[in-house]
C-alpha cells in the first residue's frame, strides 16, 4: 500500500463468508461479533458476481487450518497450500499436488463472490462449496451457462444423499428471476469486488500466500468454535490472469474445465 496507490494491500470487502454445511443441509457463516456459527434458513437467494478457487481444510499434525491463495486456473496458475502452524504443505498446479493435499487434509474449494440481501440492501459476501456440494454447483453451472451472471441463484432446498455409512445433504438450485434495480445494485459491489482483486492478483506469489501474525489469531478464534470454518479473514488469497465477473457479462468457452479441471474432487462429501 502506498499514498499513490492505496489499493494495494486492500482489505477483502466480504461482509460474511458463507459456507454450505453438507452434514446438516444449509447455509452457515461465522459471526465474529457474537463469536457464534449462525445458521441461514433456506430458500437462500444470491447473485454471482465473480468466482475462483482455493483449497481449505484442516491439518491434524499441526491442529490448525489449511488455506492457500486463489486462483481462476487450475490448470495453469499453482497452489501454494499451507497449513496456518505448520507452514507450506504442498506447492503447484493442483493436478500435481492433489493427492498430497487430500492426505493431509485439504479440500478443494469454490469460493463464490456474491450480492447476497440484508434487510432493503445488498451486501458483498462469499459463498463457498466443497466435496459433493461442490459437484452440484458445477453442475448446476455448466448447465445454467451465462446465466448464472445475468440471473439471481437460489438455493431452494438441501437434498440427501448417502456415500457408505455417511448422509449429507448437497443443495439444490434453481434460477431466478433478477430486477433491474437488483442488478445495478450488484454491479455497483462488483466494481468494488473487482477493484479489490486487482490488486489481489497484481501480488507476487510469495506476497499471496503469506498471512500475519493477527489474521493467525483471527484463525485460531474461528476455529475454536468450528473446525471446519478456516478463518475466513485469515484465508491467503493470491496471483491470476483472468476475470470473468457479472461486471463484463462474459463467460469464456470452458471455463469449468479452466476453474474445477475435468476431473473434481472425489472426496467423501461434505
Amino acid at each position: 500500500m502506498s499514498r499513490s496507490n492505496p489499493n494495494t494491500g486492500s482489505t477483502n470487502p466480504c461482509t460474511r463468508w458463507h459456507d454450505w454445511k453438507g452434514d446438516k443441509g444449509f447455509v452457515h457463516y461465522y459471526d465474529k461479533a457474537a463469536q457464534a456459527n449462525v445458521d441461514v434458513p433456506l430458500p437462500f437467494t444470491f447473485i454471482l458476481l465473480d468466482e475462483t478457487a482455493t483449497v481449505k481444510g484442516w491439518h491434524d499434525a499441526s491442529e490448525s487450518g489449511i488455506y492457500a491463495n486463489e486462483v481462476r486456473d487450475t490448470r495453469q496458475e499453482v497452489f501454494v497450500v499451507r497449513a496456518f502452524k505448520g507452514g507450506e504443505l504442498a506447492s503447484g498446479h493442483y493436478a500435481a499436488i492433489r493427492d498430497r493435499v487430500g492426505a493431509l487434509g485439504g479440500n478443494f474449494v469454490a469460493n463464490l463472490y456474491i450480492a447476497y440481501r440484508v434487510g432493503d440492501t445488498f451486501e458483498l459476501g462469499s459463498l463457498q462449496f466443497k466435496g459433493a456440494a461442490l459437484k452440484t454447483w458445477m453442475e448446476f453451472r455448466k448447465m445454467s451457462r451465462k446465466d448464472v451472471f445475468e440471473k439471481a441463484i437460489t438455493i431452494k432446498a438441501a437434498t440427501k444423499g448417502k456415500k457408505g455409512s455417511i448422509t449429507y445433504y448437497v443443495p439444490e438450485f434453481t434460477l431466478t428471476p433478477l430486477s433491474e434495480a437488483s442488478n445495478a445494485k450488484a454491479l455497483e459491489l462488483d466494481k468494488v469486488l473487482q477493484a479489490h482483486l486487482t490488486a489481489y492478483f497484481a501480488r507476487t506469489k510469495d506476497q499471496a500466500a503469506g498471512i500475519s501474525k493477527e489474521d493467525l489469531a483471527k484463525a485460531d478464534a474461528a476455529f475454536a468454535h468450528d473446525p471446519q470454518q478456516v478463518g475466513e479473514d485469515a484465508v491467503a488469497e493470491g496471483e491470476a490472469k483472468r476475470q470473468v465477473s457479472r461486471a463484463t457479462q462474459q463467460e469464456a468457452q470452458g471455463a469449468e474445465e479452466k476453474m474445477y479441471g475435468s476431473d473434481p474432487d472425489d472426496e467423501i462429501p461434505f
